[in-house]
Formats: structure tokens, sequence, C-alpha cells
């Protein structure tokens, strides 16, 4: 495993390109111009960093990828034919997991040519929200690793729907999982449906589904493992009401709209044609759905 990571990694160690060099930051950006240029000036890591991180972020081996871009902060998967994420990796930990202000920092990726990469322009108008294969409010752990997620690489359109709705509260219950738990392994990406439809450029695949698979370690150290699947539709979900107190529903049921999602890793892995935790020997745990979300407090 260790000597195909290395010659995967050969895709994500080359120098900047001339286009890559020329990247572009898209209108409403809060965070400075200089300290983007030195967060994007680091972004593609030394062989021995990309082990590293692949080591951390991908504990249960790596997915196939067609373009693997290693990160410190996270291991994304591109794929040039869509030009969006097509999954991505990595371990949140609970002292990640931190109050955040929101500074909106939309860009190319540098690590991309002008023509494998999404295009500020590719999303406005559409309707569709630049949505975070990686949010932002997982990355507490630096600036940069906040900054970061907000690579047009590490994007694809969502429904506002499912954007604002139940996918921002799976985030919140992903970030309680990892306060509660000590740290979780997550992925998240993409599903496609023939005949891919794209925003009116032509330059990005819409998904249809995009799902989440979480492990963590019992007390016992086991793994334990949760899978959900949601679709990337128009119409609105049966919302919840929310709570007085608060931006988003109640958190019992929010959660037993999430719950109706639940899928077995199998399912995911049929409909992306990816073996998701290579090294995990556990048929049964991919096998089975889970009988429920993890308790939290």
């Amino acid at each position: 495993m260790r000597s195909h990571w290395i010659s995967v990694l050969l895709l994500g160690l080359l120098p900047f390109s001339m286009d890559a060099a020329l990247a572009e930051l898209c209108k409403g950006s809060k965070v400075p111009k200089a300290e983007l240029r030195q967060y994007d000036a680091q972004a593609t890591l030394s062989q021995q960093e990309a082990e590293a991180a692949l080591t951390t972020h991908l504990p249960y081996g790596q997915p196939a990828c067609p373009k693997l871009l290693p990160g410190r902060e996270y291991i994304l998967c591109y794929t040039t034919d869509h030009r969006t994420a097509l999954w991505a990796a990595y371990e949140l930990r609970a002292q990640d997991v931190k109050k955040l202000t929101r500074r909106d920092a939309f860009r190319s990726d540098p690590r991309l040519t002008a023509a494998e990469t999404t295009r500020c322009a590719d999303y406005k108008g559409t309707g569709y929200a630049r949505g975070h294969t990686v949010p932002d409010a997982d990355m507490g752990r630096s600036k940069r690793a906040q900054a970061n997620t907000y690579f047009l690489s590490n994007m694809s359109p969502q429904t506002n729907n499912l954007n604002s709705g139940p996918w921002l509260w799976l985030e919140r219950a992903v970030r309680d999982d990892a306060t509660q738990y000590g740290k979780v392994a997550v992925i998240t990406g993409s599903i496609f449906s023939a005949p891919i439809p794209t925003v009116p450029s032509g330059r990005v695949g819409i998904p249809a589904r995009y799902y989440k698979v979480l492990v963590r370690t019992d007390a016992s150290g086991a793994p334990v493992a949760l899978a959900l699947m949601l679709p990337n539709q128009a119409q609105r979900f049966a919302l919840p009401p929310r709570r007085a107190d608060d931006d988003r529903p109640d958190v019992r049921a929010s959660d037993r709209l999430l719950e109706a999602h639940r899928v077995s890793i199998r399912e995911i892995e049929r409909l992306t044609g990816l073996d998701l935790l290579p090294r995990l020997d556990r048929a049964a745990l991919k096998e089975a759905v889970a009988s429920e979300l993890w308790p939290r407090n």
C-alpha cells in the first residue's frame, strides 16, 4: 500500500505550472490576498509531508482516485471530467471543533491548471451553492486550514435546499460526534448518475447524491461505522420546525430526518465503484446499515 501511495502522490507533487501561478480569487473574499498567496505557495506538499497526511487522514486505506490532491488538513480526490471534488478524507479531532468566524476565500486551486480547475463564473447565477466537501467549520485547527477549504476543487454544485438544510445539519452532527468520541475518520463524496447534468457553463458536473462515511473506535478499539446518503434535490425536504433559541431545527427532529438516509457502506461503494475502506477487513461492517445515529450528549 505504501508503494502505491508514493506512485499516486506524483500527481500531487508536480511543480506549479504557469497556469497555476495565476490562481483566480472570487469576489467577496474576506481573507487578504497576501495571506492567501502564502497559503497557496505552501499547497503542494513534499513527498514526506504527503505520506504523513495520507497516513493521518486515510487510516483505513485510500480509495481509487483519478487525481489525488493531498493536503496537510485533508486529502482531496478531484475529477477533471466533472471539475468537482469526487471525495475527500480527513481526521476530525475534538480539539479541531472550535467556534470560527467564517472568512470566505473562494479561489482556484494552485495545484490545478486553468483547463482543469473550476472558475468563479461557473457557479454565478446557476441557482446552485458552492457546496463544501470539507466544511470550513471542521478546520478550526488554523486559519490556513480554514482558508484552504475554499479551494474551488473542494466544491461541487449543491442545491440550496440541501446545502442549507440536511447537509448543514449532518456536518454539525459530525462535529458533535468528534467532540463526543475524541476523533472521527470522515470520508465525504459525490455520486453521479448518467446522464450527468452540468451547470450552464457546461464545465461542472452536478452530482445526484452526496454521502458521508464516518468511522470511530469503541472502548475495545474495534471500528464502528456510520454511512449516510442524501439526494441533491431541488424540492424541499420536509423540514422540522426551528428552535426559538438557535438557527437550526430541534436536534432530535433533524436527527430523525438524517436517520431516514442511513445506508450501508457497501451501497455507496456499489454506486461509486469505489472501495472506500480498503484496509478495513470487516465485510459485516460494510454490509450493515447502522441501527441509529451515534448517541450524542
